[in-house]
C-alpha cells in the first residue's frame, strides 16, 4: 500500500482539468504525447482500440463492450472518468478495478517519466498514461477509453494505432469550455474520429453533417429506441471487434447507473424505517439524461423524494425535467466541487425544497418520509454510496460491489 499511497499524494499535487482551463492554457495533447513516447508507445501494443466519447451514455457503452469481449476470452482493459469513490475504479483489467499495488506501480512510473524528461501532466493526463502502461504490462489485447472531456484533446485521444471510434449524442456539458456553442462542443467530440479509425460509429443524429465533415469520411449512424441505443451501439463495436454477432449482451448493474440500493443494507447506523425503503443512484446531470430517465421516475409508485446537487456547467432550469416528480426535494452542494451550485441558489431558482449541508443528512431526512429516494449525479451518488460500500473494501476486493 505504500506505493499506492505515494502515488495518490503525487496526484494530488498535479493540476485538474478545471484549473488547466482557468489558466487560460488551451489543452493539448503535447504532454501525454512525450510521455507515451518515452514509455515506448504501450497504447501500440493492443490489438484493438475503442475510443468512446458523448455527453452521457459512453461509460455504460464500455462496460457493456467490455462484458461481452472478456466472455469472448479476450483480454480487455477500460479507462473510464471519473471515479465514483476509489480512484482505481478510473482503471480496470481484465473486468477487476486494478489493484492498489499495480495502480501505484503505474502511478509512480509515470511520475518518474515526467521527472525525467521535464513535464508536468494534469492529474488526468496521468491516470490516462498509467492506465495505458498498465493495460499493456497485463498483456491486453483490447483497450477500451472512455472520453473524459471534449475529444479531440483529451488525453485518451493521444492513443496511437487502429482504432474503434463511437460517440454517444451531443448535450450541453461543459458548453461553456466551447464557446457557448453545441456545434462547436460537436466538433471537438468528433475529434476522436481520427485517420487511425478503421469505424466510426454514432447515435447522434442532428451533428451528422458535422461529424462526416471532421471524420472526412462516412459515419455509421445507428437508429433506435432512446433507452436502447448505448447497447446498439455496443453491439456494433463488439460485432466489428468479434468478426461476428453471435454473442448474447447481458444486463449489467453498474454504478450510479439507475443503481438501486436497499436502505437495510448500510454499513453505518442510519435510521431506517419500518418498510426499509430504496434509493435510486444515477449520474443524471444534464437536460438529455433527465429525460431519458423521467419515464422510470414516473413508473415509480408511492411517495418519491430528491437528493439533488449541481455542478455549474449547468443551467438549474435542466432540473424543471423531472422535480414535478418528487414530493419532496432536499438541496445538497456537490462535495469536492468549487464550481457547484449554492443549495440555497438551487432551492430558489426551482422555488421549492429543503436545503442540508450534505448528502448524509439529506439521506437522513429523506428516509423519513418513507418513499424512494432518488439521487442524482455520481459525485452526490459517491457520497451515498460511501454509507453502504466500504470504500476500503472496494480498494481490496477490486470491485465497486465488495461483499
Amino acid at each position: 500500500m505504500q506505493q499506492f499511497f505515494a502515488a495518490q499524494h503525487w496526484l494530488k499535487q498535479l493540476a485538474s482539468e478545471a484549473q488547466f482551463f482557468r489558466k487560460n492554457t488551451p489543452p493539448s495533447l503535447k504532454a501525454v504525447n512525450i510521455l507515451l513516447d518515452e514509455l515506448h508507445r504501450p497504447d501500440e501494443s493492443f490489438e484493438w482500440r475503442i475510443i468512446v466519447g458523448g455527453t452521457a451514455g459512453k461509460g455504460t457503452t464500455c462496460r457493456l463492450v467490455e462484458d461481452v469481449l472478456l466472455r469472448a476470452g479476450k483480454k480487455v482493459a477500460t479507462l473510464s472518468s471519473p471515479h465514483i469513490q476509489v480512484i482505481t475504479e478510473r482503471i480496470r483489467i481484465n473486468g477487476q478495478l486494478i489493484s492498489a499495488r499495480d495502480f501505484g506501480t503505474s502511478i509512480l512510473k509515470i511520475k518518474e517519466v515526467s521527472e525525467k524528461v521535464s513535464i508536468m501532466p494534469t492529474y488526468y493526463e496521468a491516470i490516462v498514461c498509467a492506465g495505458i502502461f498498465a493495460a499493456k504490462e497485463a498483456g491486453c489485447e483490447i483497450f477500451i477509453g472512455e472520453i473524459g472531456l471534449g475529444g479531440r484533446l483529451d488525453a485518451v485521444n493521444a492513443i496511437a494505432g487502429k482504432r474503434i471510434a463511437a460517440v454517444t449524442f451531443i448535450g450541453d456539458d461543459h458548453l461553456e469550455k466551447f464557446g457557448g456553442k453545441l456545434e462547436n462542443l460537436a466538433q471537438e467530440k468528433a475529434g476522436i474520429f481520427t485517420k487511425d479509425a478503421v469505424e466510426l460509429l454514432s447515435y447522434e443524429q442532428k451533428f451528422r453533417s458535422i461529424f462526416e465533415k471532421v471524420a472526412n469520411r462516412k459515419v455509421l449512424f445507428l437508429k433506435g429506441v432512446w433507452k436502447n441505443l448505448n447497447k446498439k451501439l455496443a453491439r456494433n463495436i463488439c460485432k466489428i471487434v468479434l468478426g461476428t454477432s453471435d454473442f448474447v449482451m447481458e444486463k449489467l448493474t453498474l454504478p450510479c447507473r439507475w443503481e438501486v440500493i436497499n436502505l437495510q443494507s448500510s454499513i453505518f447506523k442510519l435510521q431506517t424505517n419500518k418498510k426499509g425503503g430504496k434509493i435510486i443512484l444515477d449520474g443524471a446531470h444534464s437536460a438529455p439524461r433527465f429525460e431519458n430517465i423521467l419515464p422510470k421516475l414516473k413508473k415509480i409508485q408511492g411517495k418519491k423524494v430528491g437528493v439533488l446537487g449541481l455542478g455549474k456547467n449547468h443551467d438549474p432550469k435542466v432540473f424543471e425535467i423531472i422535480v414535478d416528480e418528487f414530493d419532496e426535494i432536499f438541496w445538497v452542494k456537490i462535495p469536492e466541487s468549487r464550481d457547484a451550485w449554492d443549495p440555497e441558489v438551487l432551492k430558489k431558482r426551482i422555488g421549492r425544497g429543503i436545503v442540508c449541508v450534505d448528502a448524509k443528512s439529506a439521506l437522513e431526512q429523506a428516509q423519513k418520509l418513507e418513499g424512494t429516494i432518488f439521487v442524482n449525479s455520481f459525485f452526490l451518488g459517491g457520497e451515498i454510496r460511501n454509507l453502504f460500500y466500504d470504500p476500503e473494501e472496494i480498494l481490496k476486493q477490486q470491485t465497486e460491489f465488495p461483499q
